[in-house]
């Protein structure tokens, strides 16, 4: 995601400001939510694993604890409602963004 807004059907996440809106309504995601989020949609399509998301929105790797990163979207899933689907799970690999 090389632009600043990215925008797909009525999810609409501003880097700059730092927003994520669904269908107009802004949703409040912590900072760790929102950085989750954007490395999600910079990989759209390709899985993340838990060990790689560790590393890129926490910034360590840390075996053991592949299970944060498991809250963490589950809690993303819940704000995101209707868009939810969009973070797809692959069994015992990791997340994708669709």
């Amino acid at each position: 995601m090389a632009e600043s807004v990215w925008q797909h059907e009525g999810l609409r996440i501003d880097l700059e400001a730092h927003k994520v809106t669904t269908n107009g309504e802004e949703i409040t995601l912590t900072a760790t939510e929102f950085k989750l989020l954007v490395e999600l949609v910079r990989s759209r399509g390709k899985v993340q694993t838990r060990e790689q998301l560790l590393d890129k929105v926490w910034g360590y790797q840390f075996e053991g604890y592949g299970r944060t990163v498991d809250t963490h979207v589950r809690r993303l899933r819940q704000k995101l409602g209707a868009y939810s689907h969009w973070v797809e799970t692959v069994r015992g690999v990791g997340y994708r963004f669709l």
